[in-house]
């Protein structure tokens, strides 16, 4: 039996095993799509040659040996069609383009055979006609397995050469003119061969990059590149389809993680200390990964994850401890050698949402609510967070509509000097009251409008109504106010806000914009040439709830403060706790070196003042100095600051 070498060999594409076993592929795919046309060329072939020859060759010619051949052409098919649409696997691949080829030689091989016993049984005229037949089926056989080249230039190399040489012994001129023109389409029909060959090698091999380069662009686009874990597309692809898949009722859980404290590291330490954070920290997330669940980052110092099945609530819990706890443990880098605490918030799908993104919403609110009231802990989304959410959401739309120069008024609480006890300033607090929810807790609706835009409108309205009022005070009077960091890094609204107290009228020098101590962790850089665009314009700037966030002093040096003010939950603490004490001691005595001056929240008994003023603190602000007032009433209390501060002066 004739075997041909494996075509082509100008390529060394074709020895890379994957290359090979996609060309293979794509051949058998080509064969099972040609089959048809090819027995009905070599079947509509061997009739017309039998019914040729059927007057001059013996019946055992002309009936039996076509059915042989017919019977094993049908043989031949039917293998192949009970093959088609079947999961083939590359071995199985290639040993079947093998067996194709030794079957088309051997019927080759066979057909020749019952052909050229033929030729001797006919005239010149049927001889003659033999070979033509022959030959141009012998051509269109092979241009229908153009995409096998080893088949078709075997089924070529059986039968061409032979009747090539036929042709002469006519001993016709025209017949040798016949043979030499045959001769050279066989030659070109070879190396047609061998460029489809190559073409196709070339192909699949650009088919290949391509669907490399592909992969790779997906993976980049899904992969967050800081850590290689999957990022927030992937997350929320591969939660989708966990979800679509899950028909058996065993349930997911979804948990969203933040980082508490990172921001502090990334400043101080830089950012290429933060990023091997970072990487540290989602290496050790990555040890829970796998049994069906999923570790992810969303961005920043948000990770994320959910897991398949539906333990008990004390289950999901537990695993939260045990992240909090793999992330708390300590960090044994060079620069860099501490640890960090995690928050983590759970929702379970389809208790608390059924779908991807509502169950990330609410494991990211169970997440804010641990934040606000257990930071560190995991918090595991409950029917009362629901409620809290549909009312936040309602604050939030309705902030959107609101007319906040009708709803917003602004009160004001005395800031008291505690050497002289004098009124130096007031601090400006928003009220708002809506037509649709009534009176909103300034806790409530700050926070909300704070997280979105609505914040920039909020902000310019109560600076506008402040200013206006503390208009009319005295010069040694000042006013404080809030703004978020939402109102500082944003270039659009800081300069607004600037030129509001430019046209305003108002000394700078009399206005101090409180910044609350957790806002830093945002975004520091912004927020910190904020700060000095502000004080360059005169404006004072207080860091207040100073103690209650993760930056505390590692931010003081970075920031041009004048005035620190201590969270009010280490002076309502100070009666019964000695640490609180020790804070707040240690926290007047750090504002003294750096010649800041400090004041204190939440003073509201005579035990609380005179404790901070032994302490050495400079202005405090509580119930016990007063309670937030209207406009009008502020005229009244400053009136009856200065005349108590004569008689006192008349005393002396």
């Amino acid at each position: 039996m004739l075997i041909l070498p494996n075509f082509p060999r100008f390529s060394k594409l074709a020895s890379d095993a994957r290359l090979q076993q996609q060309i293979d592929k794509a051949r058998l795919s080509q064969l099972e799509a040609h089959l048809p046309l090819l027995y009905s060329v070599l079947g509509f072939n061997v009739l017309t040659i039998s019914a040729m020859f059927s007057r001059v060759a013996p019946p055992v010619l002309v009936y039996a040996a076509p059915s042989l051949l017919a019977l094993a052409g049908l043989v031949h098919a039917l293998f192949w069609l009970s093959a088609r649409g079947k999961n083939i696997d590359p071995k199985q691949t290639a040993a079947m383009l093998k067996s194709a080829h030794r079957f088309a030689v051997a019927f080759a091989l066979g057909y020749m055979f019952w052909t050229l016993v033929l030729f001797f049984f006919g005239d010149d005229r049927l001889r003659i006609e033999l070979v033509f037949m022959v030959i141009i089926t012998n051509f269109v056989s092979g241009f229908t397995l153009a995409h096998l080249p080893r088949v078709a230039l075997g089924l070529s190399a059986t039968g061409v050469p032979i009747y090539l040489l036929l042709l002469p012994t006519f001993g016709d001129a025209d017949t040798s003119l016949m043979a030499l023109n045959l001769l050279m389409f066989a030659l070109f029909f070879g190396y047609i061969l061998i460029g489809s060959a190559r073409d196709l090698t070339k192909l699949v091999d650009a088919q290949l990059r391509s669907a490399d380069l592909a992969n790779e662009n997906r993976r980049l686009a899904n992969t967050d590149s800081l850590t290689g874990l999957p990022n927030r597309r992937e997350f929320f692809e591969r939660l989708g389809r966990a979800i679509d898949a899950e028909t058996s009722g065993g349930g997911l859980i979804v948990g969203v993680i933040d980082l508490d404290g990172f921001k502090p590291i990334n400043d101080l330490y830089g950012h290429a200390i933060g990023d091997r954070v970072l990487r540290e920290c989602a290496a050790r997330l990555e040890t829970f990964a796998g049994g069906g669940t999923t570790i992810a980052r969303l961005g920043g110092d948000e990770f994320a994850l959910f897991m398949r099945g539906l333990p008990s609530d004390f289950e999901i819990l537990q695993l939260g401890a045990e992240i909090c706890g793999a992330l708390k443990a300590p960090m044994n880098l060079t620069e860099f050698n501490g640890g960090l605490s995690a928050s983590i918030g759970f929702a379970r799908y389809p208790l608390d949402a059924m779908d991807a993104h509502r169950l990330y919403e609410r494991a990211d609110y169970a997440l804010y609510f641990g934040k606000q009231h257990r930071p560190g802990e995991p918090v595991l989304f409950a029917p009362e967070h629901e409620s809290k959410m549909l009312l936040n959401a309602r604050i939030q739309q309705a902030l959107r509509d609101a007319d906040l120069d009708k709803e917003i008024s602004v009160a004001f609480q005395p800031l008291l000097d505690v050497r002289s006890e004098r009124i130096v300033g007031f601090e400006a607090q928003a009220h708002w009251t809506s037509p649709e929810l009534g009176a909103v807790p300034a806790e409530h609706f700050i926070p909300i409008a704070a997280r979105g835009d609505s914040i920039h409108r909020l902000t310019r309205v109560i600076l506008r109504k402040a200013i206006a009022a503390a208009r009319g005070w005295p010069d040694g009077v000042s006013l404080s106010c809030n703004f978020a960091a939402r109102d500082l890094v944003s270039v659009k609204s800081l300069n607004q806000l600037i030129a509001l107290i430019e046209t305003s009228g108002f000394d700078p020098a009399r206005l101090e914009i409180e910044i609350t101590e957790t806002e830093l962790v945002g975004d520091f850089d912004r927020i910190a040439r904020a700060i000095e665009q502000l004080r360059a314009f005169g404006v004072k700037i207080s860091l207040a709830d100073f103690g209650a966030g993760y930056s505390s002093l590692s931010y003081i040096h970075h920031l041009p403060v004048d005035r620190i003010k201590i969270d009010r939950s280490f002076v309502q603490e100070m009666h019964g706790s000695s640490a609180a004490r020790d804070i707040v001691k240690s926290v007047i005595g750090l504002c003294d070196i750096l010649k800041l001056n400090c004041a204190t929240e939440g003073v509201d008994t005579q035990e609380q003042f005179d404790r901070l003023r032994e302490y050495g603190c400079d202005v405090v602000q509580g119930s016990y100095v007063g309670r937030a007032v209207g406009d009008e009433e502020v005229a009244a209390m400053i009136a009856a600051d200065r005349r108590l501060a004569k008689r006192q002066a008349s005393s002396a």
